[in-house]
């Protein structure tokens, strides 16, 4: 088993520095309820869902069906990620 090292310990051994840290990428924190229209590949038409932030702007967005790999511009945010989990039901399709 392999010893876990903290990075950059004081001469105690207590961690110095923390990693930098940012909530929102690209205005968007994981949870939010989106609606994600795919125009091509193989997850292309609309998902609902909530999504899990990267910093490179693609995102993974779970939906009922499972997860895809979304850009950030081709989301559309409907409710923001405030504590509270709250259910939504399938597209309607016509």
């Amino acid at each position: 088993m392999r010893k876990l090292r903290p990075h950059h310990p004081d001469r105690y051994g207590f961690p110095r520095l923390a990693r930098a840290r940012q909530k929102r990428h690209h205005g968007f924190a994981t949870g939010d309820l989106f609606h994600a229209s795919i125009p091509r590949g193989k997850w292309a038409g609309t998902w609902t869902g909530r999504i899990s932030v990267r910093a490179s702007g693609q995102h993974s967005l779970s939906t009922p069906v499972g997860r895809c790999t979304v850009s950030h511009r081709n989301l559309r945010l409907l409710q923001r990620a405030d504590g509270y989990a709250y259910s939504y039901r399938q597209e309607v399709t016509e």
